[in-house]
This record gives structure tokens, sequence and C-alpha cells, in this order.
């Protein structure tokens, strides 16, 4: 597997770590809510690196021919 299909699962777990230790420690916030947006930042960020690295491939595959 190349090293790029690694980045979203890689960024995802960073931004997910992220939203949990930085996260207010009140009572109101269940931790559900936290690993819900947690989540969809892992689905959102994985999407997003997944098109960059399709766009930066067609452009790389484009110029070499």
């Amino acid at each position: 597997m190349p090293w790029y299909h690694a980045l979203p699962l890689l960024g995802s777990a960073i931004s997910l770590a992220i939203i949990i230790f930085t996260r207010p420690t009140s009572v109101s916030r269940p931790m559900a809510f936290t690993l819900l947006i947690g989540g969809l930042m892992l689905l959102t960020l994985g999407l997003v690196v997944r098109d960059l690295v399709a766009v930066f491939y067609l452009a790389s595959w484009l110029a070499s021919g």
C-alpha cells in the first residue's frame, strides 16, 4: 500500500485526538457527542485527502504524457 493511502487514517486519528483532548471536561458534554464529531471529521478529512491525492495523481499523469 502506498504511503499516501495512510494519510486519511493518520489525519483522522490526529484530528480525533485533538477533539478529545481539547474538549471541555464539563459533565454536560458526553463522550458520545465528541466521538460523533470526531467521526465526522475523520470522514471529511479522509474524503478531502482522497480527492487531493486523485487530483495530484491526475496532474502528474497528464504532465508526464
